[in-house]
């Protein structure tokens, strides 16, 4: 089964770390640890430790994609790294989508969770991919205020660490 310390510490590095920002432009508002303003807003995110973000992290993110269950922990960081960045939701759609699943809805049913503990994990994660790219395209094409963070975005999917 999945570990997940080591998928928070890579989506932790993913999302900047420690380094508390508000980049203009940026829908989630200030952020630390990838934590947002938006997502939180009860938070003082600039005080946030570390150790929130990841009970926060393993609460709302991990424990929704039911990381602990997958056995493939690649398929578990990548099902986990995009619930925090695109939302559980559409995380689990872009899931449904690769494998062919109804409704495309964003609910982790025990058929889509079966259909993603049955898939060939390579062959899922460069499906997912791919979903993940054409999301990002998706989301610059409709609004091009948000071209300044698809590199950002292609190197995420494509799991470069930045």
């Amino acid at each position: 089964m999945a570990d997940f310390e080591p998928a928070v510490m890579k989506t932790i590095a993913r999302e900047g770390g420690a380094r508390y920002t508000e980049i203009e432009g940026d829908a989630g508002g200030a952020t630390k640890y990838g934590i947002s303003k938006r997502a939180y807003p009860q938070l003082d995110i600039a005080n946030i430790t570390e150790q929130q973000a990841k009970d926060l992290y393993r609460a709302d993110y991990w424990n929704a994609v039911r990381g602990d269950d997958i056995a493939s922990q690649a398929m578990a960081e990548n099902l986990f790294d995009t619930a925090v960045n695109m939302g559980v939701s559409r995380a689990v759609k872009l899931a449904q989508l690769v494998l062919g699943l109804k409704p495309v809805d964003g609910q982790l049913t025990a058929a889509t969770f079966a259909a993603i503990s049955a898939a060939d994990p390579d062959r899922f994660l460069a499906d997912y991919t791919l979903a993940k790219v054409a999301r990002y395209v998706s989301l610059c094409n409709n609004n091009r205020s948000q071209s300044k963070f698809l590199l950002g975005w292609l190197n995420r999917a494509m799991g470069v660490m930045a």
